[in-house]
């Protein structure tokens, strides 16, 4: 802790160049997050620390097939092709007022029915 009043206005001084840094940074961190369609998991290490080998972060039923990638997206990870019967926690999700739009990946929009 600092003692002097001189200690104390540098170490004020610190924490908002670090409060700066950190506004400048968000946004950039937010753009790269939002372009490659990064989640939680992508970023942060879940669990106690294994060895990856054999481990599977999804079960085959969830993965897409014949080379569809994912349409819809949840922040936890969580992700739906669009065909088929839609997943529970999509389910419960637009119970809870969302939208299927709100699951796209940024500039993806729904086409129209003809």
């Amino acid at each position: 802790m600092p003692k002097t009043l001189t200690q104390m206005k540098k170490r004020l001084e610190e924490a908002m160049n670090e409060a700066h840094e950190a506004e400048e940074i968000i946004p950039l961190m937010k753009e790269v997050i939002a372009r490659f369609e990064l989640v939680p998991d992508d970023l942060f290490e879940t669990g106690a620390p294994e060895s990856k080998v054999g481990i599977r972060k999804t079960s085959r039923v969830d993965q897409p097939s014949g080379g569809e990638t994912s349409m819809y997206r949840d922040a936890h990870g969580n992700t739906w092709v669009g065909k088929g019967r839609r997943p529970k926690w999509l389910i419960e999700a637009l119970e809870r007022g969302k939208t299927l739009e709100d699951f796209l990946p940024r500039g993806r929009r729904l086409r129209s029915a003809k």
